[in-house]
């Protein structure tokens, strides 16, 4: 299991290149729905980049499915004390995946500073292609939106349609008032 902990040296020593990588990439966010890589059936799942299959929470049999398509990873933005009835990192490495963690709390994990976390994820191809996970594909939603807005510079109606391509939807009041929206009423 690799561990957002364990790998905080590189991530510091990659965000830069990150974010480099998003800035002279523009659209890099906001995705290309044509991603070659086998889509395979998921809660709420979303293609919102080349190579990244993103969504709910995935089952054992959707982790069988996902490494004999060929996805290498399983990132998983879930808390570690979110209820899980089997041991998803030891059955991600058993498939021969990698397993990434970076626990994102709700409403108070969606900040810059996760943003740009995923984003070193998502930047590394090693990991690709890879299946990024949170509970419903919310969570995912709302940090694509703010890549988009701090990472890609777009605006910010343009960053929230970015979000809730990825799967943004309950925490939208929350992502609106990060990027100084409106609420709707």
């Amino acid at each position: 299991m690799t561990s957002l902990k364990t790998r905080t040296p590189t991530i510091a020593a990659l965000l830069p290149l990150a974010l480099l990588a998003l800035v002279l990439t523009p659209g890099l966010v906001s995705g290309d729905e044509t991603a070659t890589t086998k889509r395979i059936e998921i809660r709420n799942a979303r293609t919102p980049l080349p190579g990244v299959l993103s969504g709910g929470q995935v089952t054992e049999e959707q982790l069988t499915e996902a490494a004999a398509a060929g996805y290498r990873s399983v990132v998983n933005l879930r808390m570690p004390e979110e209820l899980r009835e089997w041991d998803e990192p030891a059955a991600v490495e058993a498939l021969g995946m990698r397993y990434v963690s970076l626990p994102i709390p709700g409403v108070e994990g969606i900040t810059r500073e996760n943003a740009e976390k995923l984003a070193v994820i998502l930047a590394d191809e090693e990991l690709r292609p890879m299946v990024l996970h949170c509970g419903s594909g919310n969570r995912i939603g709302a940090l694509f939106a703010l890549m988009a807005f701090h990472l890609e510079g777009q605006d910010a109606e343009a960053a929230l349609a970015v979000g809730k391509d990825a799967g943004l939807t309950r925490l939208e009041p929350v992502v609106r008032e990060k990027l100084g929206l409106p609420a709707v009423e």
